[in-house]
């Protein structure tokens, strides 16, 4: 039997059904393409969208935990370098002394969604610098001056009340009749026992700026920071002063805004609320706040020192006060 159609029907049908399977194989390609295209862009969009997000709740995170972390130091910009699903926060902040600002810190803070393993990468960090000191170490200090990485400027320490330091406290206020009468200072003020917000208002001097003030957050005086200890070889290790990790309170805003040991209560609940990487500091600070209470209120705050700034001879009316145990100078600028 031979088939119905000659030779050149033949090849026009092959040609048709060529012709045809191109046609299909270009719309297939162009519809695959499309696809992957719709989804590339809906893959970055929302990864742009949760990086996004994700930036902002870093910003928000890092703005809340200055507000009692950063003794007299304030945010005066940020960068924010975004990659996919992760990016890099980088922040500047500066001091103020009697309306002069000194440049501070900076700090690169890494985010990602947790389910995302790699980061767009800013790795590192620094620390206070340590110089040595002879006559500290002939007087038996086991610590030194610390200063800022940045700008060479001193770094304040805190001495918690109650805590044996061996007597090694630092009295810096004898410094400032070595200084110029109108140089202008931070310093930090720690005191012999703990305070209400409206007793270190009354009793510190009217010519001194009280810009910030620590609050007793530590609980029960036990443990590493808080106890001498066997330092292993016959010999006693003392703590040593707090120095910017682990110091909260709260402090007057740069725009004139007075603060009140409320702030400081609800600062708390908003980091607890945050449930950001500090959220164990807030849980701990909170605990330590409320005690056996279901909530902790403003009566609960408590002081244990203040960082105030002013001119070197405003600051020499803290002289002789019994109420400082140490006083450790800060920052330092020219008012011009």
């Amino acid at each position: 039997m031979t088939a119905p159609w000659n030779e050149e029907e033949d090849k026009q049908l092959a040609q048709v059904l060529k012709k045809a399977k191109r046609k299909s194989m270009v719309r297939s390609i162009i519809i695959s393409l499309a696809v992957v295209l719709v989804t590339l862009t809906a893959i970055f969009f929302g990864a742009a969208q949760m990086v996004n997000h994700r930036s902002s709740e870093t910003l928000m995170s890092e703005w809340r935990y200055r507000m009692i972390a950063s003794p007299n130091e304030y945010e005066s910009g940020y960068k924010d370098t975004r990659g996919f699903l992760s990016g890099v926060l980088e922040t500047n902040t500066y001091k103020i002394i009697e309306g002069v600002p000194i440049p501070w810190k900076q700090e690169w803070i890494n985010y990602n969604e947790w389910w995302f393993p790699f980061t767009t990468g800013a790795y590192g960090g620094t620390s206070p610098l340590t110089v040595s000191n002879s006559e500290l170490e002939q007087a038996g200090y086991e610590y030194g001056r610390q200063y800022n990485p940045y700008n060479g400027q001193r770094e304040m320490l805190y001495y918690i009340p109650e805590v044996d330091y061996n007597g090694k406290i630092f009295n810096d206020l004898s410094l400032l009749s070595e200084m110029e009468p109108g140089k202008l200072a931070e310093m930090s003020l720690s005191f012999d026992k703990a305070y209400s917000f409206a007793e270190v208002q009354d009793m510190l001097p009217a010519g001194v700026a009280q810009v910030w003030y620590w609050v007793d957050t530590y609980g029960e005086r036990k443990g590493f920071h808080f106890e001498p200890r066997d330092d292993g070889d016959g010999g006693t290790s003392y703590p040593l002063p707090m120095a910017g990790y682990g110091v909260y309170g709260f402090g007057n805003s740069r725009d004139g805004y007075k603060v009140t040991p409320q702030d400081f209560v609800d600062n708390v609940r908003y980091g607890l609320a945050g449930k950001d990487i500090y959220y164990e500091e807030y849980k701990e600070i909170h605990q330590n706040l409320k005690k056996d209470k279901a909530e902790p209120d403003a009566t609960d705050v408590r002081i244990l020192g203040v960082v105030v700034t002013g001119t070197a001879s405003g600051l020499s009316s803290l002289q002789g006060k019994n109420y400082i145990r140490g006083a450790v100078l800060g920052a330092v600028a020219d008012r011009y």
